[in-house]
């Protein structure tokens, strides 16, 4: 047999050595995901649910002191169980994002806050918070996000359903509107829809926290129309329906909660349905929805509110 050439033999030993360099090239990138966007998000996806926090849910974004941010939290948010969130900002400069002091915490519906405020740890395009939830005043309902610094102090929440927005709700669970009248007068307004029995509760007041009641006459009547309706009987034209609302009684007036809302003969507090003939089996359901206008007279002026949509509080 003939010599084989220098170089053949040099291949064959290399030959070995390329083929586990290979292997280890590609052993190296199991696992990885190179998604499209390989950016912040994605990495603080892995690394959050690599250390143990569970299914990412993506909240939604919230804007804050001109500021917009996107949130996402990870498992399950329960009482004693350390959870996590990601706080990305949106069009927001790395300059600007290393001036922010955020802070993050759990509250329950009823704005009991449930753990400690938690300040972001700086991670790649946004922020990363632990917080603990306490047991005892509630379920974790939202989270609340602060900017502190720099002369500014403002908040705003998300809720942990992942709906991607809070309603603006009243005192009283109910949805808020400004209004405003023809000469000019400003006031407020809170709306309350039960889904079950259909029935409306309406409060009238000089200030958007409804504490300083705008009184009407008792024998005063609102009335409210609704503009594309969602109702579970679609059966029902209810589109560009127009119904009033009255005083429960000349007495007391009271709300469901028994409080009463008679004030030197006056009152902000109106029901429907307030007389026997009146139906409200259209307004029931939880999944009702409509845009609203509320319109009254007082003192010779005319009020009317904003558009604004109608849920029901859901009990």
């Amino acid at each position: 047999m003939k010599d084989r050439p220098y170089w053949i033999h040099d291949l064959r030993r290399s030959v070995p050595i390329l083929v586990l360099l290979f292997t280890g090239l590609l052993g190296c990138d199991k696992g990885k995901d190179h998604g499209p966007s390989g950016g912040a998000a994605a990495k603080g996806t892995e690394a959050s649910e690599e250390a143990g926090h569970g299914t990412s849910t993506e909240l939604g974004t919230v804007t804050i002191a001109s500021h917009e941010f996107s949130v996402v939290g990870y498992g399950e948010v329960v009482a004693g169980i350390d959870a996590a969130f990601e706080v990305q900002g949106v069009g927001i400069s790395e300059a600007e994002l290393a001036k922010l002091n955020l802070y993050l915490w759990v509250e329950a519906e009823d704005g009991a806050q449930l753990s400690a405020p938690a300040k972001g740890t700086r991670e790649d395009e946004g922020f990363h918070f632990h917080v603990t939830p306490r047991a005892g005043k509630g379920d974790p309902h939202r989270i609340v996000l602060r900017i502190r610094g720099d002369g500014v102090d403002e908040r705003s929440g998300l809720p942990l359903s992942g709906h991607g927005h809070e309603h603006d709700d009243g005192p009283h669970h109910g949805v808020l509107a400004s209004l405003l009248s023809k000469s000019g007068t400003k006031g407020f307004l809170e709306l309350k829809l039960h889904h079950d029995k259909g029935d409306l509760e309406l409060w009238l007041s000089k200030d958007k926290q409804i504490s300083v009641p705008l009184d009407l006459s008792l024998d005063a009547t609102i009335e409210i129309e609704f503009i594309d309706v969602l109702s579970r009987k679609i059966f029902i034209d209810v589109s560009s329906r127009k119904i009033a609302l009255r005083v429960r009684n000349k007495s007391m007036n009271e709300d469901e909660d028994g409080n009463p809302n008679v004030r030197d003969g006056q009152t902000n507090y109106f029901m429907f349905p307030s007389q026997p003939s009146e139906d409200a089996s259209w307004l029931q359901g939880k999944e009702f929805s409509s845009i609203v206008v509320v319109r009254f007279a007082s003192g010779g002026d005319a009020f009317e509110s904003e558009e604004f949509v109608l849920k029901p509080h859901v009990h």
